[in-house]
């Protein structure tokens, strides 16, 4: 039976567990709904009409529904992406269980309004500071605040031109008890909350760049912004961007470092999205397409951009979109970066100004800061369960020279408690089979309407849903690898074993 306009009447019962803090007669919340609609529709409109009503008791509250079914049935949990009218008729009952939690303070900001934050690094004397002068003096019109840290001696030359970028910027801090990846728990955080005060106070900012020492590995500023659900209400990770000198980043790559020490300018690269090879005139054809070389055998999707004195399009730095999840989908994921005309045929640019960088020491002795591949920690939400394990391995392949990238592009659908398994033995990788870094994932999951994004950076973790796969669109998913020593084979027919 239905009611005139075809649509059923349902009544909501919530489960004992489940505490709601104020006056709450299910009985006077009919929820009147078409059936042809999903189930996950019936969780997202219960879910409103509870903060609705959780609003008018003044107590704003949210409810995160886990788990939804027909009370006749009760042990049958239902699939989100069935129709309701498969398993309600008009009159019957619906039973949740979920989570009530207070509710989040304002409407949640669009990924692309959040103010992007740059992380600049690179190794020392590389031409950091000279290319952040230029990005302010190029985008005079914009306000971007600045967070640096002081470690070591200044030379005049680099005093000079912090001169320049304090002229230049809107807003610095400075962070001067060591390097920031030492400090990164405390230090880093509270800087970025600085500014987002300000902003809260009424200053407008555009942009915020963090300028890292030489000598800083980019990982755990990475998994700050990954792991810090508070900074990333406001602030979105834009990319990562490593100044390399083109004379000297081979050695600096060859450099042998202690046992369970990371070598720096590997993960520079290896982390970035967007590589600047500096200091061309510096070098001959032949060593400039050789260092590309030894840039690309690291890190295949790190675009590499041949630059003198930083100069590079802003437009290649800026808004690049490339820890935002939603973005994958929009972007040929496994498609290498494009190798510059410059770069594939030697062309070198004019003058080169020679702007030294801070002379730091390296990290503190007393760095507790873990630079390694632990456990996994997984901040995916929604109706679907995650599908994060750990990946990585701590251990002495990661100081050889294999570095691997590479993308595996499957048609198919993909059953969800083999991608769980599958994602959990990751975390186990063995030693033999490599280190992996960075993951970047669309999925297509079996009974799963939407695209479901994966990012992953060493041992923490994210999920979501992208856009809903069109009627009659092939079910592709795709896959990028980049990490060390990887044993392409095992993790090939790994990612394909879990597919129908």
């Amino acid at each position: 039976m239905t009611e005139a306009d075809g649509k059923i009447k349902l009544m909501l019962w919530l489960h004992p567990s489940m505490q709601v803090p104020f006056p709450f007669d299910p009985a006077e919340q009919p929820f009147f709904v078409r059936p042809d609609i999903k189930i996950v529709d019936l969780m997202d409109e219960c879910e409103q009409a509870f903060e609705e009503i959780s609003l008018a008791a003044g107590m704003p509250l949210e409810l995160q529904i886990n788990v939804l079914w027909n009370i006749k049935d009760h042990k049958r949990a239902l699939n989100p992406h069935e129709k309701v009218g498969q398993h309600f008729q008009s009159g019957d009952t619906f039973g949740v269980y979920g989570d009530i939690a207070p509710a989040a303070a304002g409407k949640q900001i669009p990924e692309e309004e959040k103010i992007p934050v740059t992380i600049l690094t690179g190794f020392l004397g590389s031409g950091k500071t000279t290319l952040l002068n230029y990005i302010l003096q190029e985008q005079k019109e914009k306000k971007i605040a600045i967070i640096e840290n002081e470690f070591g001696e200044i030379s005049i030359d680099d005093a000079l031109l912090k001169q320049e970028k304090m002229a230049l910027a809107e807003k610095i801090v400075v962070m001067d008890n060591g390097c920031m990846c030492c400090t990164i728990r405390g230090d880093l955080v509270n800087g970025l909350k600085q500014i987002t005060d300000e902003i809260a106070k009424g200053q407008h900012i555009d942009a915020i760049i963090i300028e890292t020492t030489g000598m800083a590995d980019p990982v755990p500023i990475i998994r700050t912004f990954m792991s810090n659900a508070e900074l990333t209400q406001e602030l979105r990770l834009d990319g990562v961007v490593a100044v390399a000198d083109a004379k000297h980043l081979p050695a600096r790559l060859d450099d042998k470092v202690e046992d369970d020490k990371v070598n720096e300018a590997y993960q520079q690269v290896a982390f970035s999205d967007k590589v600047i090879l500096n200091k061309l005139d510096l070098i001959t054809t032949e060593e400039a397409i050789a260092c590309k070389d030894r840039i690309r055998a690291i890190n295949k999707y790190a675009k590499v951009l041949p630059a003198v004195r930083g100069r590079v399009k802003m437009s290649e730095i800026t808004n690049m979109r490339a820890h935002d999840m939603t973005h994958f989908v929009e972007e040929e994921l496994e498609k290498e970066a494009e190798v510059e005309p410059e770069l594939e045929h030697g062309a070198h640019g004019g003058g080169h100004g020679h702007g030294h960088e801070v002379n730091g020491h390296g990290h503190d002795e007393n760095c507790t800061e873990d630079h390694g591949h632990g456990g996994h920690e997984s901040h995916g939400a929604g109706h679907g369960s995650g599908h994060g394990g750990g990946h990585g391995h701590r251990n002495s392949s990661r100081h050889d020279s294999r570095v691997n990238s590479f993308a595996v592009v499957r048609e198919g659908e993909i059953i969800p408690q083999r991608l769980a398994r599958w994602m959990q033995s990751l975390g186990q990788l063995p030693a033999e089979r490599g280190v992996i870094f960075r993951i970047k994932a669309i999925l297509a999951v079996k009974n799963h309407p939407f695209k479901h994004v994966f990012h992953a950076v060493m041992d923490v973790s994210d999920e979501d849903d992208a856009g809903p796969w069109a009627e009659g669109e092939k079910k592709v998913s795709k896959i990028v690898f980049i990490g060390k020593g990887l044993d392409e084979k095992f993790l090939r027919e790994g990612f394909e074993a879990i597919f129908e």
